[in-house]
């Protein structure tokens, strides 16, 4: 306990404070009558006491999720989110499904996996409570598929705690760790003429107003009622073609050598997909964000904006009672996408699930283990 960072705040706060009003001035009058020694000592222990304070407080919670597969975990991108994670807080709940379910998952789901998590984190929040500790800040290390976070983030709206900011895990900074986006109220909040602005000029055709809803023309099975947000932010060069000609004709392939490797969600019992009623595109070109958390924050806020606008705009023109539907095809930082699912918690959206392996031509998992 006491070779502990907190132990340690504890041992240097009680010497220091013995250094400063304990037997050592006393010694140091009979010493020197010097009274800026005094002075000095008197404020280097001061100072010593306020870094075991630091040292000895609680530093939150950090939550190490990967929710990969045993044969795709990169085991050493686990280990720099976990190592980040000691070293930044109190407390550490690592979460791995490699470890958890060795093999392939036999009847969760999706959803299921994702509120299996949520608890996790609710029972050690409440954990902490017990032992007497404020409130804890948490801070979320997800390594995952884009649709397993986006549900994530969708379970997580549920639990409202103080302080939650999802974390990433930088390409462009040599997999180092850095703030991604804090989930909270403000991300609702408008955007700030200068955040439109910085996000604006991101997109490949800048645009002052929300990018333009596209009608697809009415056909056979259409479901009208869907519109399709297709979100690129980061390098994937066919990315945007592939998701509009899925939502355009409903199909999830070119032809037989030619899969998109996009899974739409079932359509329900006894019906069929079909194309969307409407299409919008989202689109930074190639390009990689910038690793800044307030420009995370601005674009997760902007994507919503304009889903928003797009749902009620689409709602208008069908003019009847047909709830609308959104699909989303994304592809983008991890913390965005679990931010979207926070936000869009209440919609009825789904986030569609990419599959490289079915796109490179490779026979796909079994539904149980995607």
């Amino acid at each position: 306990m006491l070779l502990s960072r907190e132990g340690g705040g504890t041992v240097l706060m009680a010497s220091s404070t013995a250094v400063a009003l304990g037997v050592v001035p006393s010694i140091l009058e009979q010493w020197t009558t010097r009274q800026w020694v005094l002075v000095v000592v008197f404020a280097g222990a001061l100072a010593l006491v306020l870094a075991g304070w630091v040292l000895q407080r609680p530093r939150g919670l950090g939550v190490v999720v990967s929710l990969y597969p045993a044969d795709r975990t990169q085991a050493s991108r686990v280990a720099a989110l976990k190592n980040a994670s000691r070293t930044a807080h109190s407390a550490t709940l690592v979460v791995d499904r490699a470890v958890l379910w060795p093999g392939e998952f036999p009847v969760q789901g999706r959803s299921d996996v994702a509120d299996f998590v949520a608890r996790l984190i609710d029972a050690q929040i409440e954990e902490l409570r017990a032992g007497g500790r404020a409130e804890p800040e948490v801070a979320l290390y997800v390594l995952a598929h884009l649709q397993d976070g986006f549900l994530l983030g969708r379970r997580l709206a549920d639990d409202i705690q103080l302080s939650l900011t999802v974390m990433h895990l930088s390409q462009q900074a040599g997999r180092s760790v850095i703030p991604g986006v804090e989930i909270g109220s403000s991300l609702r909040a408008a955007l700030t003429p200068p955040q439109r602005t910085q996000v604006t000029r991101l997109l490949a055709t800048p645009t002052r107003d929300s990018p333009q809803l596209v009608e697809v023309p009415a056909a056979a099975g259409a479901r009208r009622h869907r519109i399709a947000l297709i979100v690129r932010l980061a390098s994937a060069s066919s990315m945007v073609d592939d998701a509009r000609h899925v939502a355009v004709t409903g199909q999830d392939s070119y032809g037989p050598w030619h899969h998109t490797g996009y899974r739409l969600p079932p359509a329900g019992p006894g019906s069929t997909e079909g194309p969307c009623g409407a299409y919008l595109i989202i689109d930074t070109g190639n390009a990689y964000l910038p690793d800044d958390s307030g420009v995370y924050a601005a674009v997760t806020t902007y994507i919503w904006e304009c889903w928003q606008a797009a749902r009620q705009e689409w709602a208008q023109r069908l003019g009847g009672t047909t709830a609308v539907e959104g699909l989303l095809f994304f592809h983008g930082p991890l913390p965005v996408a679990v931010a979207l699912g926070w936000l869009t918690a209440r919609d009825r959206i789904s986030l569609v699930h990419h599959d490289l392996r079915l796109a490179q031509g490779t026979a796909p998992p079994s539904p149980a283990g995607s």
